[in-house]
Parts: C-alpha cells; structure tokens; sequence
C-alpha cells in the first residue's frame, strides 16, 4: 500500500476578536490530527479495514469527540489503496493567532482537550470583564456623553464599522468602553495573563509516557511573534564602516516539543511551562492602546497573587533572550507589543522551521494559513483624500496587519521551482550514478556484503567523480566542518552569532585549516585506502567534522528507504515488507538522532571546554607588524590549537559513528529486503557522495539535511473559501470584524457566531485539502467527499447547538440548509 504523510505548517493571522473564530479553526484542526493517530494506532493493514475498527471503539465515549469519527472513516475509506497520514508539526502564530496558536502547540504535543479555551472565549472574552477595575465606567462616568451614543453609533454604522443591527448587550459594552478610561489603556493586561494561565491549567497536565499526537521521531515547533518596544541592537558587517548598529523591534518566541523514537521527550508545553506560554500570549495580544505593554514583572506579580512558581522562568529567558543579555540588555526591562504590529503574518517564519523537519515517509507538505478577515466589497473612494484621523489610524495600525503575503507566496513559488530543478537533475543523474557505483563495487550490492566492504567503498568513493567536481564539492564540505569547529567554540565562550569575537574565532579557524594542509586544490583519496586513520589530511577533517555531511547522507538513505513503500507492489520487490522497512528506518533513524548531540556542547568534556575557553578568550597577543591578528595568533599558539582540535575529534567520535552505520547497512535487516531492494538502498549510501556534488551547489539555502526535497503547497483557511454552504446563508458571516476588530468583545452572541462558523469552515477546507492530498486514490476508492462534510456538519451543530444560546436561529437555519445539501 502507498503510504503518505500530509504535513501541515499552521499560520494564524492577528485578528483581535476574531480570535474566536480562529479558535474554532485550530478545534477542528485538533481533531484531524487526532483522528489521524488513532486510525493509524493499529499494527497492520487488516486490522485497519476491519468493520469492527472505529473512532470510538478506540477512544470510548466522550462528550468533546465528535468530527474526529469522521475524519477517522474518511482514512480508512482511503486505505483501500493511500495509507495517508496527518501531522501539524509547525505551528506560527501572532496576536489573535498567536494566543490560538500555543494553545493548539500544547494540544499537540500532549494530546489535552481545547474545550478549556472554548469556555474562556465564549464566556470571558467579554469587554466588561477585560476592562480594568480601575479604568472601567461607573454609572455615571461621562454622563455628559450619554446623549451622543445615538448619532456615535450611527457614525460607527456609516463606516461600517459596526452591524447594521446590534444587540442591547453590544449597545451597553460599547457605552461603557467608550466611556471607560480615555488616554491610558483600558483593558487589564493582568486579567488577560490571569485567563490564559487557568485555561492553560485546565487543559491538564502532560500525561505520562508517550502520549502525543506527534510520531516518535518528530519535533514540534511553535513561534509566535511580538514587538519590542526598544528593540535589540544587532551588528551588520559592511564594506565601510566595516560595523553599522541597528536596532531590531520584531521578535519571536520559540517553544518546541521534541518527541524521540524511544524514551521521554523535552518538551516546553508541559504544566511547568504554562507561565511561559501565558507570557508569550500576552505578549503577543497587547494591542497598542488596549492593553498595556507585556513585561516579565507583571507575570511575576500574577503568580505571586495565585501562589504559584515558573520552574521555566531562567530557561524561557536563555532560550527567547540569550542575545539580549549578550548586548547587556537585561531581558526583564524588555517592553513588549502586539506582535501584528510589525509581523501579523509569519509566514517565513513558518518556512523556515518546516524546512528542518523531517518525514517518514513520501510527505505532501502544507503551508496553511488561517485568516479570518473578509474583505470589503464596498468600493474605496479614490481620488479623495483620507482624514486626518483615517490616515493616522492607517498609518498606525490598520496598513501594516493587511500588508498582503505576496512576497512570501512569490519566494515558496521560487523555492519549489529550484525543487522541481533539482530533481530533475538528479533523476538525470541516475544512470550515470548507478553505473559509476556498480563498477566501483564490481556489481556486489545485491550480495550480502560485510561492514569492512561497505568503509572501504564509502572512503573511495570520491574517486568515482572527475576533479572538475569533485575538488569543488570537497571545498564546500570542508568550510562546513570548519563552521561547525566555529560555532562549538563560539558557543562555548559565549560569543553571540554575528558578533566581531564569533568571526574573529571563523577566520581563525580557517586559517588554522589552511596552514595545516586541508585545503589541498586537489583531492584524492588513495585506492590503498581501507580506514579512517590512513586517510589523507582533508578526507580525515572531513571524517572529523563533518557532521552536517552525514546528517545529509543519513536522510538520503532514509528517502531512499522510504521511496520502497510505493513500489512493494512491483515484481523485484516483492521481498519487501513495511515491517522490514520500518525496522530498518528505525535503526537508521537512531544514528540520525545521535547527531543531534553535536547541535550543543553539553557532549564535550569540562576538560575541553576550560581549554577553549583558555585559548580562544584568552589574549591574543601582537604579530609582527603587518601580520594579520589569526596568522599571529596560530604562529603564537599553534601546538595548542593542534592539541584542542585533536581532542575535539576524539570526543566527536564521528568515525565510529560510521562504523555503526556500515554495521546496520549490512546487517539482516538490508538482507531482509532482498537483493534488488538491498542495492537501491546500498546505492544511496556508498554512492551518496556522487548525488551530493550535485545537491549541495544547487541547494542555494535549502536544509538539505532536513530530507526529503519536497514543494510546498499553499492552502487558505478563511470566511472567503468555506463555500459548502453556498448562498443559502445570508449577510455577513463573521461579526468579530465590526468595532476596529472588537466586536466579538461586544457580545457572546457575536462570538458564538463566530466560533461556529469557524468549526464548520474548517470542516469544509480540512476535508478538501485531506482529499486535495489523495486525489487520485478518491477517485480509485469512489469516496464521496460531499457525504463526508454533510455528515461532518451535522455532528458540529448536534455538538455546539446546547452551548450556543444566543445564536439559535442561525443553528436552525444551517440544518435547513444542511438537509437541502
């Protein structure tokens, strides 16, 4: 059976109220996932098609399951002939979204309920509550201005900025807003923190072992953004001045949830976590002249009032604020904004993280923005000049959150262009590469071959390439093994990225590199070659340091591993299994994982680290004159860098890292593939160095280590592309959008309207891009895709309709319309 991961990157939009509706949306999207896992909880194929396979006989009766069954059965329906998966694995939010955003990152990592959140938008989102005790109008505050709500209100109408109709709960909530404090914020930023602690809480604690709705394996990341009021000043190297200072106001706040394929996690949702995450979404959600600005003191003091810790706090800081203690600027003074201010859609942000990720198996990747606001279709008068009040208020707020994403959209067309050129190259590439291999290793690779055959192919195997491209691809690899010498170092003196120190060690290191032979012009590894240790200089530095050059070797066999899935079907491979093949990821997935002690210093031994930190922040002394400082510095102090890197090559432990990766290729579980599968997979290790001479020049950016080369496809979740319902619901969908962005704060039925209406759009797109993803297998399995939103649908209303009180009519009237579709 093909087998698929569908990998969703969500992007949630700033949208002030229409939070609501965005929480909705990120419900449903809980709710797919989950379903994904529990079909996918079974051990094979037969079990998964058995009648008896459902939902609920795997995850009981519970009163918040309810589209979960659908998208379940909408799986299974596929699995006749597409085993598809689907995984959230980047989650990037700001404001709106980004308050959305940490709560789903948690749901995620922890497989906990969002109902909490539910309960504090549907009933604490209110303006009344939000006000600040102290800001808020008594009875007869600006009484003066009573008379003038009529005309205000018809103003506000006029502008459309309100509904043509409103409630009397919004007319009181807007009296008393408008007649609340004036000039300082009215909303109490401490009530918001307050809220998004106990709802965080109420989601539950992290249960115990392996509970996620990510795969072992996987690593979540969340990133919301926000605003530094003062910013951080960041160094720019230039021609002349050779240093400009800028300061830098956007910001964001990582989190992640790292799931292995065995053992405990680390993880920054658990209940420990749940100050930081509350701080982020304060932070996030500070609407400039709503709410005050975000500040470490204020969470302080909210969990000093609850009697409660933030075991987190040092490590939340050294994570989201290491550069700013490198400035000398103490993170606690640190004043934060709304983060729509400057970045309400953060999109690359996205890209970036999704980038890093790896898959399992042949990945349909997503990029899925949510966005909630409609567009106007009353059109702007042209030609005549806005107000003085209208362009402030353009200026200020309303341009930068609807700058469009064209930019970003116009760099992932790029980047799936330069994929498309890639694969092309390496799939012409192939029967050279092939016949290059198989005369280096004289046609052994359907043979069960030892792990001392295996090194002494790898170590020649450069020797299959012509200078020409060879010696260029080895320059590159080197001036990698030389970045990661240099970031170690950087990161053991505490020397901030960019700064004038970390380069300073860089060209050290390099010109320590030159003087030592490394950099050779040619390369060429004699054929006497059998080990490590007889290697010539640059291929020993290279076996030493090059660490991102086997993360790129291992995932290559792994999709070279994963490309066997779709072809068990075909006569040769008739061997194949997905047991063998995932027993065989797993093993190579465990020396992938073992990389990633080298992300960090916490691998290198006290003794090591006291000697770099004694050499490289030590005085570098004067060279003759004219000298450069590092030639200087290496004439001074050769030996002893001769004595650091040797011992950090011995701590690396890289070539027996090696060993243990030729050990496991010709090992039982290769043989268990049969031949011609075993030399697909032998081909993509022993002749890897030929396919990355050709991906490395080209890669121009992309994390080749990541995986996979893959396109990203871009998908819309908004009011705009829900259309299942049709014409049949008049007027305007959402209401969050009325009052500069405010009105669901107006009233509970403006934002139950708007929760619902986000459930049901997401529905309606999540089914859509689920099948967009298995296209042709719907048509293979005759699945119709209609039947499952109607019934997706009908179980949303049956489930929201007895909290939803104050939108009846509306539930009505979608089942009358639901009943016609």
């Amino acid at each position: 059976m093909k087998e698929k991961e569908l990998r969703l990157a969500l992007v949630c939009y700033g949208g002030v109220s229409l939070a609501v509706y965005e929480h909705g949306v990120t419900k449903e999207i809980l709710k797919l996932v989950r379903a994904s896992k529990a079909y996918h909880s079974a051990p094979g194929a037969a079990e998964k098609r058995s009648p008896g396979y459902t939902f609920e006989a795997l995850a009981g009766s519970d009163p918040e399951h309810s589209t979960e069954t659908v998208y379940f059965d909408l799986l299974k329906a596929l699995g006749a002939s597409l085993d598809l998966r689907v995984i959230v694995d980047v989650v990037a939010g700001s404001s709106a979204g980004g308050l959305n955003s940490i709560a789903l990152a948690r749901a995620l990592a922890h497989d906990l309920s969002l109902a909490p959140l539910t309960a504090m938008w549907l009933e604490e989102a209110d303006m009344r509550r939000l006000l600040a005790p102290e800001a808020k109008a008594r009875a007869w505050s600006k009484w003066y201005f009573r008379p003038l709500m009529t005309p205000l209100l018809w103003g506000l109408r006029r502008e459309g900025l309100i509904p043509s109709t409103m409630d009397e709960e919004s007319r009181s909530a807007v009296s008393t807003f408008v007649r609340s404090r004036w000039f300082k914020p009215p909303l109490d930023g401490r009530r918001l923190s307050t809220l998004l602690l106990d709802a965080l809480h109420a989601m539950g604690p992290a249960a115990a072992g392996s509970a996620s709705l990510l795969p072992a394996g996987q690593r979540l990341d969340l990133l919301v953004t926000v605003t530094d009021f003062h910013g951080s000043e960041r160094s720019i190297f230039i021609h002349d001045p050779p240093v400009v200072k800028e300061r830098e106001h956007r910001h964001i706040l990582r989190f992640a949830f790292e799931r292995p394929q065995a053992g405990a996690g680390a993880s920054d949702f658990e209940a420990d976590n749940a100050p930081s995450l509350a701080f982020a979404g304060r932070a996030t959600a500070s609407y400039p002249g709503a709410f005050p600005p975000a500040q470490l003191a204020e969470m302080d003091a909210v969990l000093a009032e609850r009697g409660e810790f933030w075991p987190t706090r040092r490590a939340f800081l050294e994570a989201n604020f290491r550069h700013y203690r490198e400035e000398g600027i103490d993170p606690e003074n640190a004043i934060l904004l709304d983060g729509s201010v400057l970045n309400n859609k953060p999109v690359f942000a996205a890209i970036e993280a999704m980038r890093t990720h790896r898959a399992f198996r042949e990945v349909d990747r997503r990029l899925v923005y949510v966005d909630p606001h409609v567009r106007r279709t009353r059109a702007r008068r042209r030609g005549r000049p806005p107000g003085f009040f209208r362009t402030l208020r353009g200026a200020l707020s309303d341009l930068p959150r609807q700058e469009p994403i064209y930019q970003e959209l116009i760099d992932i067309d790029a980047v799936n262009a330069r994929v498309g050129r890639i694969r092309a190259a390496l799939a012409a590439a192939r029967p050279h590469v092939v016949a290059l291999v198989e005369r280096a290793t004289r046609g052994r690779l359907r043979e069960k071959v030892r792990p001392e055959d295996l090194r002494r192919w790898r170590l020649q195997s450069g020797n299959m390439l012509p200078g020409l491209i060879y010696d260029p691809w080895v320059a590159l690899v080197l001036n990698e093994g030389i970045d990661f010498i240099a970031d170690l170092v950087a990161d053991v003196c505490n020397h901030a990225r960019g700064s004038q120190e970390e380069r300073a060690v860089r060209r050290l290191v390099a010109t320590w590199a030159q003087a030592r032979g490394i950099f050779a012009g040619r390369y060429r590894v004699p054929s006497s070659v059998g080990a490590e240790a007889q290697l010539p200089p640059f291929a020993s530095f290279i076996v030493s340091f090059g660490v991102r050059y086997r993360r790129r070797r291992l995932t290559f066999v792994i999709q070279a591993v994963n490309d066997l899935y779709a072809r068990t079907s075909e006569p040769q491979f008739a061997a194949v299994t997905s047991e063998a093949l995932d027993l065989l990821k797993r093993r190579l997935y465990r020396s992938l994982d073992a990389l990633r002690a080298y992300d960090g210093v916490a691998f290198l031994s006290s003794d090591l680290v006291g000697r770099i930190r004694s050499l490289f922040q030590g005085t570098r002394g004067a060279g003759e004159e004219g000298e450069p400082l590092d030639e200087a510095f290496l004439r001074a102090r050769g030996a002893e860098i001769d004595s650091v890197f040797g011992q950090l090559s011995r701590e690396c432990d890289l070539v027996g890292a090696n060993e243990e990766v030729d050990a496991v290729l010709a090992s039982p579980a290769v043989w268990a593939l049969g031949p011609e599968a075993q030399r697909e997979v032998l081909l993509s290790y022993v002749g890897f160095v030929l396919w990355d001479a050709i991906l490395l020049p080209m890669s121009d950016g992309l994390v080749l280590e990541a995986g996979s080369l893959d396109a990203v496809l871009v998908d819309r979740i908004s009011p705009e592309d829900a259309t299942a319902f049709g014409p049949d619901i008049e007027g305007p969908l959402l209401m969050g959008g009325s009052f500069a962005g405010f009105g669901g704060f107006l009233s509970r039925a403006v934002r139950e309207n708007d929760y619902l209406w986000g459930r049901l759009h997401a529905v309606d797109r999540l089914i859509d891009i689920v099948a967009s993803a298995a296209e042709t297998d719907i048509r293979t399995a005759g699945v119709d895709i209609q039947a499952f939103k109607k019934r997706a649908f009908q179980l949303v209303l049956d489930a929201e309709a007895p909290r939803l009180t104050r939108i009846e009519d509306l539930v009505a009237r979608l089942r009358e319309v639901l009943a016609k579709l």
